[in-house]
């Protein structure tokens, strides 16, 4: 038997001055028997269409609507469509693997029973599959075809709503106030579109909301990687990662909905999800080590500013427990290749107070920005000011921090009500962050006396240098130079260019590598009465050492002088020493 879903990243408000629209640890699309929603990589499921499904390559095959969003950047919106595809087959140790199988024409409409699975713009309606479902308010839709009871994924449709939002692709436009980032929005559906449901982690791809800009969707988190390990593993990847599952009880009884947050003893998350009906919670596939795990309540469904609600999880969490008591943090050792278990129990009752707004951080103390939404923050920014608001956050007397390494914070000040906003009570402090902080989820923690109130990833420490794809090398490179940058011209050890250099190399040189004739090269050697002047290819602004020795096949190689920053296409270098005799060069470029 075959059913069908649908799965949103819906729209929601940004509070105050920010504009903004939405879109486990990781959550699973569970059926009513038990069953994860997941697709049969291997061994292949010979039942599936071969338009869907390559069982030769074990490759999901996808299509792209020819004509994109726009008419002037359609080549660039379709190479991000690749993008999102791209990063998630790069997950190391899975087996998740995606077939580029061309393009269909314009017009296209969802239809999860042609045997086709296809991304694609609504540009002139938002009333889609057979006027069946309207994705009004809505960034993307992920609608699904799947068998029962075994909740195998058979087909899958993405919509993107390109009638009430607008779409960029350049990674480099991070403050685009109007429009929405198409890598953010789409590896999230790609995500709904291998099984998962949304996170239970501020920011985390799945997040139920997205933003405006490049936002924190961007970039696959650690919940989606741990999904992708523990659904679709490669080889004894599992044996090299640790499990944590238990149950969470109030007053004896099972919780329903509680929010679990796995965290690295560095302060930076390493998962979350949220307990089923019997109270049970796991969570998979982490790397073994020293970890802290805390409880806390999703916000109540009638509440009027929120980060996270059961339904903003998925509709059949709109009935979460929110009335107990978030829990300090209870440590765990997880080692490879083991389940541990860990029981946890809360207290009922409300919460003395929450945090529903993220303060953005700003170089003015006197200028705010909230919204419902994480943030982020660069390795070397200082002097930064950043916040939390609710309406009922302590007014005086309490501590604010932020987890994690790398922070310098400031004292808390405060707003209370009607001093900067009506109706809400804020925190701020002073923020500066060290340019080796380690990248990753923060966390928010206001607390007074035994009450504290936590915004579990809310805080994202940007790396400084972007990798997505993870294969160690700088996406800005990539992406400058290649379409799609996830494509494997674009591997570090690839030499597209054939040259001889690989795109590493090319990377830490500075050199097109794309470009056969722009390769690191010595260029020339001139001697004179007063020495041997080496020239090189350069590229400005690169640090430059010349080394000498006077036999090729032994000796060390010694320093000509100190390294020199090129100021264009060349660069040269005296070796006052070499007036005679035979001497061989080499130049080194710095990264």
């Amino acid at each position: 038997m075959k059913f069908h879903n649908a799965t949103t990243l819906s729209a929601t408000t940004l509070i105050l001055l920010a504009g903004s629209m939405p879109g486990h640890g990781f959550d699973f699309n569970y059926n009513s028997s038990g069953n994860a929603q997941h697709w049969s990589f291997n061994p292949p499921d010979p039942s599936i269409s071969t338009n869907v499904f390559n069982r030769n390559t074990h490759s999901i095959r996808f299509f792209i609507a020819s004509d994109g969003y726009s008419t002037t950047n359609t080549a660039a919106e379709l190479n991000a469509v690749r993008n999102c595809f791209g990063q998630w087959q790069s997950v190391p140790n899975t087996i998740v693997k995606y077939e580029d199988a061309g393009l269909v024409a314009p017009g296209y409409d969802v239809n999860t029973s042609d045997n086709t699975n296809v991304v694609y713009w609504a540009k002139t309606s938002t009333v889609v599959n057979g006027g069946m479902n309207d994705i009004s308010g809505a960034l993307a839709v992920t609608f699904s075809s799947f068998t029962d009871p075994g909740n195998e994924i058979l087909q899958f449709d993405i919509v993107i709503n390109g009638v009430e939002n607008g779409w960029f692709t350049d990674f480099n436009d991070t403050d685009d106030p109007n429009n929405f980032f198409v890598e953010g929005s789409l590896a999230h559906e790609i995500g709904h579109s291998l099984g998962l449901s949304h996170a239970a982690i501020g920011g985390a791809t799945m997040l139920y909301s997205g933003q405006t800009g490049v936002d924190t969707q961007a970039g696959l988190s650690v919940d989606e990687v741990a999904f992708a390990r523990t659904l679709y593993p490669s080889g004894n990847i599992q044996t090299t990662l640790g499990n944590l599952k238990g149950t969470v009880t109030k007053s004896g009884s099972p919780v329903f909905g509680a929010a679990v947050i796995l965290e690295g003893t560095n302060g930076n998350l390493a998962g979350g999800t949220v307990t089923l009906a019997n109270g049970t919670y796991i969570l998979n596939s982490v790397p073994p080590g020293n970890y802290n795990v805390r409880v806390w309540p999703l916000d109540p469904s009638s509440a009027a500013n929120w980060l996270i609600q059961g339904q903003d999880i998925s509709s059949s969490f709109d009935g979460a427990d929110t009335s107990f008591l978030p829990t300090g943090n209870t440590p765990v050792t997880l080692a490879a290749g083991t389940t541990n278990t860990l029981n946890l129990t809360v207290t009922n009752g409300t919460p003395a107070f929450r945090i529903t707004l993220i303060r953005t951080p700003v170089t003015d103390p006197g200028s705010y920005s909230i919204i419902s939404l994480p943030t982020t923050i660069t390795p070397g920014q200082s002097n930064y000011t950043i916040g939390v608001f609710s309406a009922d956050l302590p007014t005086s007397g309490a501590t604010f921090t932020i987890t994690g390494d790398g922070l310098t914070l400031g004292s808390p000040t405060y707003d209370p009500d009607g001093s900067v906003f009506t109706g809400l009570n804020g925190i701020s402090m002073s923020i500066s962050v060290a340019s080796n902080a380690t990248p990753g989820l923060r966390t928010f923690i206001v607390q007074q006396g035994g009450n504290v109130a936590y915004a579990n990833g809310f805080l994202e420490v940007l790396p400084l240098i972007p990798d997505y794809n993870f294969d160690g090398l700088d996406d800005r490179f990539q992406r400058q130079y290649f379409f799609p940058f996830t494509s494997t011209n674009a591997a570090p050890n690839a030499d597209p260019d054939g040259d001889g250099v690989n795109n590493y190399a090319e990377y830490v040189a500075g050199t097109d590598p794309t470009d056969p004739t722009s390769f690191l090269k010595m260029l020339s050697t001139t001697t004179a009465a007063n020495g041997t002047t080496v020239v090189w290819r350069s590229v400005a602004g690169k640090q430059y050492q010349l080394m000498s020795r006077t036999d090729l096949g032994s000796g060390s190689w010694q320093n000509v002088g100190s390294p020199l920053v090129a100021n264009g296409a060349t660069a040269q270098q005296l070796d006052s020493s070499a007036t005679n005799g035979i001497h061989f060069y080499k130049v080194q470029v710095f990264p």
